[in-house]
């Protein structure tokens, strides 16, 4: 299944309604069962509580060894639910009724990204239900969903690259393109190559790029090793070797990537020839936030913990590690920006309706003079400010970070 980023993951949402008696019946009281799909194509299995006091439309989700979640803003028709949830941020989600009575679609996240759902009346055999790729991906688009019910198979229409065996384990990965210089991306926590969907093809029209999936991340077997930035940049060092991709390298890393990139450059600095750094995750950011607004930092951050928390797997062990991070304000190993070109990228967007302090004008005015600050430490680092772009910049604005790679390259 195609996806445009991170951080997402997909579920569904509650609102009164007064539906008449066809949507009543096909919603009928009681627990449906289905799954959620999150973009790195980590399935959980849930239990929706369907129910009807006073005429009036309640769903909420179980979450198995989690809790409970209610929903808000349904809106119902004879052949679709659409509603909200938020975990930690808001999610957008619509779902359409197929012809075999269950209900398939997708969340968005803020920034694009989209998983998918399904939901199925009391008694199905979860493991029976086959996803319609098509209906998935046409309602992340916010298009009429197909009418066609031929089942197809998620993951079938992006290329997933090839699989590369390292320390004995798979490791997916698109190598595309032809140069001198090899572009390596690397996504932020929770993310895989799909992220990079955009920047990938346009940088494969000047130089080869390479994106992948870390350990335990969509279609790459876990690893044993801690998610230390020093542990996976040396994954990822091992990978670049046994795929046959030599130096040199541009090294992108969006986020909290950022930790690996820079890890990697500082461990094999005489083949790193630079850094783009997208919006990228600082070892004192949690201090820095808690200056601007203790309280907005703890709520937004205790959110994502609880997300990582839900996700479980490698994506918690990834979080943990940051939390790691945050929490002494180092990486070990690292002092500052590794001794190669740099360019550090910042979000300059203020949304209209916050959901944090990094949101706002005043939040995103303090993380650019810390970008540029930690910039100004490094004779060879320069900082760009992306104007009309969130924290996905790669996504929203891919010519902009292109660039700045072409600039690298040149």
């Amino acid at each position: 299944m195609k996806t445009a980023t991170v951080a997402g993951i997909v579920l569904l949402g509650a609102f009164v309604v007064q539906p008449d008696r066809a949507i009543a019946q096909r919603l009928e009281a009681g627990d449906w069962v289905g799954s959620v799909i999150h973009l790195t194509g980590q399935h959980m299995d849930v239990v929706y509580r369907v129910s009807w006091p006073q005429d009036t439309l309640r769903i909420s989700m179980e979450v198995k060894g989690y809790g409970s979640f209610e929903f808000r803003d349904i809106r119902v028709t004879r052949d679709s639910l659409a509603f909200l949830w938020e975990p930690s941020f808001v999610l957008r989600c619509a779902m359409y009724l197929l012809d075999d009575g269950v209900y398939q679609g997708a969340c968005k996240d803020p920034w694009g990204g989209f998983g998918g759902i399904f939901m199925a009346p009391p008694g199905s055999d979860v493991d029976a239900i086959e996803l319609h790729e098509e209906t998935i991906e046409s309602i992340a688009g916010w298009q009429d969903p197909p009418q066609s019910s031929e089942p197809l198979a998620l993951g079938t229409e992006y290329p997933l690259g090839r699989s590369v065996s390292v320390y004995g384990r798979t490791v997916n990965l698109v190598d595309v393109g032809e140069g001198p210089v090899a572009v390596i991306l690397e996504a932020g926590l929770g993310d895989g190559f799909t992220s990079f969907e955009k920047l990938q093809r346009l940088v494969s029209e000047h130089t080869r790029v390479v994106a992948y999936d870390r350990a335990g991340i969509g279609h790459s077997e876990p690893s044993p090793g801690a998610r230390s930035p020093e542990q996976i940049a040396t994954e990822l060092h091992a990978l670049l070797r046994v795929a046959g991709i030599p130096p040199p390298y541009v090294l992108v890393g969006h986020a909290e990537g950022s930790f690996h990139v820079r890890r990697f450059a500082s461990l094999y600095t005489d083949e790193v020839v630079g850094m783009v750094l997208v919006d990228p995750s600082h070892e004192k950011q949690a201090a820095w936030w808690r200056e601007e607004s203790a309280a907005s930092w703890e709520k937004y951050f205790s959110g994502r913990r609880g997300l990582y928390a839900m996700l479980g797997g490698t994506s918690q062990a990834e979080f943990e590690v940051l939390e790691e991070i945050l929490r002494h304000g180092s990486v070990p190993g690292l002092e500052s920006l590794p001794d190669v070109p740099t360019i550090v990228l910042s979000p300059g967007r203020v949304e209209e309706n916050p959901r944090w302090i990094g949101e706002s004008r005043a939040g995103r005015r303090a993380w650019q003079r810390r970008h540029a600050a930690w910039t100004a430490d490094s004779d060879q680092a320069t900082h760009r400010l992306a104007d009309d772009s969130g924290s996905f910049i790669h996504q929203e604005n891919s010519e902009f970070v292109l660039r700045a790679v072409l600039d690298m390259l040149n």
